[in-house]
């Protein structure tokens, strides 16, 4: 009697221990996968911030170009030619555009400094958006030297940062102060303020349309012409 008893409570244990077992690995596998997730949202997150830095640089770049002077082309007999137009040079561009309500994105909404005063257009002195990241970087894989076993690899890669887009505009703020640095050593050199043109920059990236959306902001300073 006492024998049969004993294999029924060997029974009983291995099935205890096997739902132990079961209920163990089924929360691993929720934990490995939750990790994961979170690891690629977390990605998501990091990539789209980058994006919006180079939105930013990007923004600044087109004030920069409109104030050494827009290009122009030129043609004659002997062809076209394209240089920078010297009556434009040095002129600060000014608000000359306007973000209408119906045309705000998920990236402007991003701006509660900007969304929460005013229901009107907002000038801006250029916007751009649903910019290509991956267009932007494309020449970069153009250099690329892979074997055969990492092309899939790349194109998974690719593919990734095809959904990643950008958008930035521009607000001049005005006539601002900055300082220039001496560049004496005299005993009498001291740093000069000057007034200058202040632009605030907005920018944002985004992955997958506004899944993830990162804005940044920053200002600049143009000198005055002259």
């Amino acid at each position: 009697m006492r024998r049969k008893r004993e294999k029924g409570f060997t029974l009983i244990l291995s099935l205890v221990l096997l739902l132990v077992m079961s209920l163990m690995g089924g929360s691993l596998i929720v934990v490995t996968s939750s990790d994961h997730s979170a690891n690629n949202t977390s990605d998501q997150y990091q990539q789209a911030f980058y994006v919006a830095e180079t939105a930013l640089l990007e923004a600044e770049k087109d004030i920069i170009n409109s104030f050494i002077g827009k290009w122009t082309t030129t043609c004659g007999d002997d062809g076209c030619t394209t240089s920078r137009d010297p009556a434009t040079k040095g002129l600060p561009p000014g608000n000359d555009q306007k973000i209408e309500k119906s045309a705000r994105s998920a990236c402007y909404n991003s701006f509660k400094n900007i969304t929460f005063h005013s229901d009107e257009a907002l000038p801006v002195v250029k916007h751009n958006s649903n910019v290509s990241f991956y267009n932007l970087i494309e020449p970069i894989f153009g250099q690329l030297t892979v074997d055969d076993g990492s092309t899939k690899e790349i194109d998974r890669e690719k593919d990734v940062l095809k959904k990643y887009t950008y958008e930035y505009f521009m607000v001049n703020l005005g006539r601002a102060s900055y300082t220039e640095e001496g560049s004496s050593i005299a005993a009498t050199a001291v740093d000069v303020v000057t007034m200058g043109t202040a632009y605030k920059i907005y920018a944002c990236g985004m992955y997958n349309d506004d899944e993830v959306v990162i804005p940044l902001e920053s200002v600049m300073v143009l000198p005055s012409a002259g």
